[in-house]
C-alpha cells in the first residue's frame, strides 16, 4: 500500500483511513514489552544419574547440568522428569520456594501436587539448586534478578528439549518459585512460550525495596475494590520481609534487609532495581497467550500476600493475558499454605488450583 497516496488523496476515504491506521498504531503500541528480554544462559554438562535423590517424584529419571549466566557463577541443578502413561497433555514445571535447593515435590502437598498432574496426563518436571539461584556468587555483584536468569534459562531448556509439543506448557511457581516464574515473564520472554502460571503465595521478590527498607513501608491493599480479576474481599497485608526471610533477602542482594534505623539510599535504589517491578518501563507485562492464577494467603503471616499484590496491580485489563485470575485464601496452613486453605466459594485451595490447571479450557492446553 502506498502511504503517500493515501495522506494526500483528495476525499473522506483516506482521511477516515487514516484515522484508522493512527488509531490502531495507538491501540497496538501499549500490548509490546517496552525493551527485548534480557539474555538468557546455556544448560550444559547434562548427565543422568543412576536414581533420583529424595523428593522428586517416585518414577522420575533424573539428571543433572550447569547453568550458566552473564554476571553469575555456574550452579549445578538436579531435575527430574515424569512422564504419564500415553502421549502427554503437556508439561508442568514445578518451582519451589526459598532458594529452590530442594524439589518442588519433597512435602506431601507438593507430591500431591506432581501426582495430581501426571494422573491428568501431563509430564511434570522438578529442579533443585545445588545453591540458592537468587545468589549471583559474585562479591558486588549481587542481583536478584540477574541471578533470575538462571530459572529462566532451565525452564526454556525444558521447554526446547523436555516438552513435546503437543499440548501445554506450563510452569507453577511457590513462594520464591513463583517470583522465579514471574521474573521469567516480566524480564526474560517465556510469555512466548508459557501457555499457562500459576503463582502460589508470591511473587515475594515483586519489590525488594518496599519489603527490606527502613523505615518501614506503609500496608498494602491487597484485592481492593474493583480491583481487576479478584475472587474474594479485600485485605490489609505488610510488605515487610519477616521470619527469618529478611536475611536470605539480605545474602541474596547484598545490602542488609530490615536492619538498622534507616536503610540507605544506595540500598533503597539497588533493591528497587533488582525487583520484578522495578519501577521502570522496561518489563513487560503483556502476555496475550499465557494464561495466569494468583492465589494469597489472606492472614498476614508474612509479605507473601503483599508482595504478591504489587505484581498483580499491572494487571487491569483482559487484553493482558489469555485469562487472569488473583484469588484470596483464607484458613491457610501456615504463612503460604494456601493448598490447606479455601477459596471465598468455599472450595478447598489445593482443589482449585489444582483444577484450575488441568481445566480442558482454562487451564493448561496450548496457546502458542
Amino acid at each position: 500500500m502506498n502511504l503517500q497516496n493515501i495522506f494526500f488523496a483528495p476525499g473522506k476515504t483516506a482521511g477516515c483511513i487514516v484515522l484508522f491506521l493512527l488509531l490502531n498504531s495507538f491501540l497496538i503500541l501499549p500490548t509490546a514489552s517496552a525493551q527485548s528480554p534480557l539474555p538468557l544462559g546455556s544448560v550444559t554438562g547434562i548427565t543422568q544419574l543412576h536414581t533420583c535423590p529424595a523428593g522428586y517424584f517416585q518414577g522420575a529419571s533424573c539428571f543433572e547440568a550447569t547453568v550458566s549466566c552473564p554476571n553469575t557463577l555456574n550452579i549445578q541443578v538436579t531435575y527430574g522428569l515424569t512422564n504419564p502413561a500415553g502421549i502427554p497433555r503437556g508439561m508442568v514445571a514445578l518451582f519451589g520456594g526459598a532458594g529452590g535447593t530442594q524439589p518442588y515435590g519433597s512435602g506431601t502437598q507438593s507430591q500431591t501436587f506432581s501426582a495430581t498432574y501426571v494422573q491428568a496426563g501431563y509430564q511434570i518436571v522438578q529442579q533443585a539448586w545445588a545453591s540458592d539461584w537468587e545468589d549471583t556468587g559474585i562479591t558486588g555483584g549481587k542481583n536478584v534478578k540477574t541471578a533470575a536468569c538462571r530459572p529462566a534459562t532451565l525452564l526454556n531448556f525444558f521447554h526446547q528439549t523436555l516438552y513435546q509439543g503437543d499440548g501445554g506448557m506450563c510452569v507453577q511457581g511457590a513462594s520464591a518459585g513463583s517470583a522465579a516464574v514471574a521474573y521469567s515473564l516480566s524480564w526474560y520472554g517465556s510469555s512466548n512460550y508459557l501457555d499457562k502460571v500459576e503463582l502460589l503465595s508470591g511473587p515475594v521478590l515483586s519489590d525488594i525495596e518496599l519489603g527490606c527498607e527502613v523505615p518501614n513501608a506503609p500496608p498494602v491493599t491487597v484485592c481492593a475494590a474493583g480491583q481487576f480479576g479478584c475472587d474474594g474481599a479485600a485485605w490489609i497485608d505488610k510488605p515487610q520481609y519477616v521470619q527469618g526471610a529478611q536475611i536470605g533477602v539480605g545474602r541474596w542482594s547484598g545490602h542488609q534487609c530490615q536492619q538498622g534505623n534507616r536503610t540507605s539510599m544506595a540500598s533503597n535504589t539497588s533493591w528497587k532495581a533488582m525487583s520484578v517491578v522495578d519501577g521502570t518501563s522496561g518489563a513487560n507485562i503483556f502476555y496475550p497467550q499465557t494464561a495466569m492464577a494468583g492465589w494469597l494467603c489472606s492472614n498476614g503471616e508474612n509479605n507473601s500476600a503483599a508482595e504478591g499484590q504489587i505484581f498483580y496491580s499491572q494487571f487491569t485489563s483482559g487484553t493482558q493475558t489469555a485469562k487472569y485470575s488473583l484469588t484470596r485464601i483464607d484458613g491457610c496452613a501456615g504463612p503460604e499454605g494456601v493448598d490447606a486453605g479455601t477459596t471465598p466459594s468455599g472450595e478447598s485451595g489445593f482443589v482449585a488450583i489444582s483444577t484450575d490447571m488441568t481445566d480442558s479450557v482454562a487451564g493448561c492446553i496450548k496457546r502458542h
